[in-house]
């Protein structure tokens, strides 16, 4: 190996153990800045427990506190030593559960069993997962997701043996953070499925499934953005009427 070589490789090790160093300190920064907040949120309460709504407070975790435990704020379950062994354990399973939000399987199996009756058509939805949209169009069948792939197709639509179209499943509970990256995927899924339209050789249909408690100005805007007569923009409730309907006119 040349002298030049080994300077090029040293300064390649170099730039990648600054990458790592700077990504460590990055998560340990994180992590200070948590326990910082827990701190704050610590004191605030100590210092005013009926009147916890702060800027170190995490308004929306208080409110889902108070609706699990029944209380009305914060003093109340402090002081209530009655039941004081009730409430740590109902603190700390509020704490430890599971995050429903990723639990997707689960809410797409729920998607799936009250979409699919529509056997009398000759119509089946069977869960997929492994055909992979790919940015700039095309699908590709794999198991490990690459970096010019977007979310999984969740659902094959079949006509008897042929496939006849795709869905992406959306469950939003919330707005903010979640909701913006699910609304993504979908505009995302909406754009690829214009350049599929252009290439496929027999009419399919593409379908957005999106659940949520809430109406999102930013869906409705995308349910306008992405008028097309073979894309869907619906939601579980409404899923047969608009599938028949696509579905009545193209046979």
């Amino acid at each position: 190996m040349s002298n030049i070589q080994k300077k090029i490789n040293n300064i390649e090790n170099s730039i990648e153990n600054c990458k790592k160093n700077i990504s460590l300190q990055t998560i340990k920064k994180r992590n200070e800045r948590q326990e910082h907040n827990n701190e704050l949120a610590y004191n605030s309460i100590k210092l005013n427990l009926k009147h916890s709504n702060n800027n170190n407070i995490n308004n929306k975790a208080l409110i889902r506190l108070l609706k699990y435990t029944k209380y009305n704020n914060l003093d109340e379950i402090i002081k209530d030593k009655n039941n004081h062994e009730e409430n740590i354990i109902k603190l700390v399973s509020l704490y430890i559960s599971k995050n429903a939000s990723r639990q997707g399987m689960k809410d797409e199996k729920l998607q799936l069993e009250n979409i699919n009756n529509l056997h009398e058509y000759d119509i089946t939805i069977i869960k997929d997962g492994k055909q992979k949209p790919i940015k700039g169009g095309g699908i590709r069948k794999s198991k490990l997701k690459q970096s010019d792939e977007l979310k999984s197709i969740d659902f094959i639509i079949k006509y008897k043996t042929n496939e006849i179209g795709y869905i992406t499943a959306k469950v939003s509970s919330g707005s903010g953070g979640h909701q913006d990256n699910v609304l993504e995927e979908i505009t995302q899924f909406c754009d690829w499925s214009l350049i599929q339209q252009k290439n496929d050789k027999e009419r399919k249909v593409y379908i957005v499934l999106y659940d949520s408690m809430n109406t999102s100005k930013l869906f409705n805007d995308i349910i306008k953005k992405y008028k097309n007569t073979n894309l869907i923009l619906t939601n579980t409730s409404n899923f047969k009427i608009n599938f028949l309907n696509w579905f009545l006119s193209k046979n």
